[in-house]
C-alpha cells in the first residue's frame, strides 16, 4: 500500500495509522520519504510517482532501506542492518 500526502495533508502517525486500518490492510512497518518542491512550490502527484515505485522496487528487490525513515505501527524507529 502508498499514499502520497502534502504537507497540508499529513496529520499526526495516529491519523495515518488510522486511515490504513479503514483500508483494511494490515501492515508492520511503514516507509516515509520527502520530497523536496521547485521554488516554493511543493511537488506534484505526478512528481512522486516516480520516486514511489523506486521505494516499492526498493522493497521488492531488498535493497538498502536507509534513505528510508521507517516506523512500527507504535511510531517506533525500525533500524535495518
Amino acid at each position: 500500500m502508498t499514499v502520497d500526502k502534502t504537507l497540508d495533508e499529513l496529520g499526526s502517525f495516529d491519523e495515518l495509522v488510522t486511515e490504513s486500518e479503514m483500508m483494511d490492510k494490515d501492515w508492520q512497518i511503514v516507509l516515509i520519504a520527502g520530497l523536496s518542491g521547485t521554488n516554493g512550490t511543493p511537488p506534484s502527484a505526478e512528481d512522486a510517482e516516480k520516486p514511489i515505485e523506486t521505494m516499492i522496487d526498493t522493497v521488492r528487490e531488498g535493497r538498502d532501506l536507509s534513505k528510508y525513515l521507517a516506523l512500527d505501527r507504535d511510531g517506533n524507529p525500525v533500524h535495518f542492518q
